[in-house]
């Protein structure tokens, strides 16, 4: 062999290393091309994801402040019924005792006037024989000794009309 044909082989033999390096180098690119997009592609989802997990965490923020609104009114509904049936059973209570002295009252009336049989003054007994069972809108009895316009609080008694 001589000299020239050496230097050829060693030439070819550098090109073909130099043209492997440049197909390396290039699947090499591409390589990380690839890699870069799936890595942009991943972040993008992941952003994507954080927006909905954050309007999720949003939504249910607002329904649980919408519960506790309404834990807070029903509780407010609690403590009105819990006041309103301590009233009731005060009011009952005091109607109880209001009943208890009327009768204990009655009995030393009747105590000390025992030929009296408690018709004559006693509203609730004589109201039936009155007025004859009229009653007025809320079911009260009308008393029709005042039914003309001469009790003091009715629109048409005469110290509530002009004198012009």
């Amino acid at each position: 062999m001589n000299g020239m044909t050496i230097v050829w082989i060693v030439v070819a033999i550098a090109v073909l290393v130099i043209v492997i390096a440049l197909i390396a180098s290039a699947m090499s690119r591409r390589s990380q091309q690839r890699a870069q997009q799936e890595a942009y592609e991943h972040d993008q989802q992941a952003r994507a994801s954080a927006a909905e997990a954050e309007k999720q965490r949003a939504v249910a923020d607002e329904v649980d402040a919408r519960a506790r609104k309404a834990q807070a009114a029903a509780d407010e509904k609690t403590a009105e019924a819990r006041r309103l049936s301590a009233g009731a059973t005060e009011r009952r209570d005091a109607a109880e005792n209001a009943r208890a002295q009327s009768d204990e009252h009655r009995t030393q009336a009747q105590n000390l006037w025992p030929d009296h049989d408690g018709a004559q003054n006693d509203g609730a007994l004589n109201d039936g024989a009155q007025n004859d069972g009229a009653q007025n809108r809320e079911g009260q009895p009308v008393d029709p000794d005042w039914d003309d316009g001469r009790h003091p609080h009715d629109p048409r008694h005469p110290k509530h009309s002009r004198r012009d």
